[in-house]
């Protein structure tokens, strides 16, 4: 999904319901992949009744609709809402470690 998300990235979802979530045109969404035992992370390219064609960012080496097809609905797990760089989190971290206690020992 690069160059939006990049390994590390730490994202946060809605969890899919069938009857209850729209799905639209460039939205990411993560699914469990319909031929092997794994999870993935592509953007909405097309939205039919059952199925969705999704597309990954990095269009030349992306493992998307164009080597397994479209995904049903089904297989969707969640549609992500917002992303954590984890820069942004080592930064907390680091800042966290810095702190002084405030019930030392």
């Amino acid at each position: 999904m690069l160059p939006y998300l990049k390994e590390g990235d730490i994202v946060f979802f809605k969890k899919y319901k069938k009857d209850k979530s729209i799905l639209k045109s460039r939205q990411i969404v993560i699914f469990n992949h319909p031929l092997e035992n794994k999870s993935l992370i592509k953007r909405v390219n097309t939205v039919n009744q059952n199925n969705i064609e999704v597309l990954g960012d990095n269009i030349e080496f992306s493992e998307d609709s164009k080597k397994f097809g479209l995904i049903n609905n089904e297989k969707i797990i969640g549609i992500v809402t917002s992303k954590l760089i984890i820069p942004k989190l080592k930064n907390f971290l680091i800042q966290k470690n810095r702190s002084t206690s405030l019930n030392p020992k």
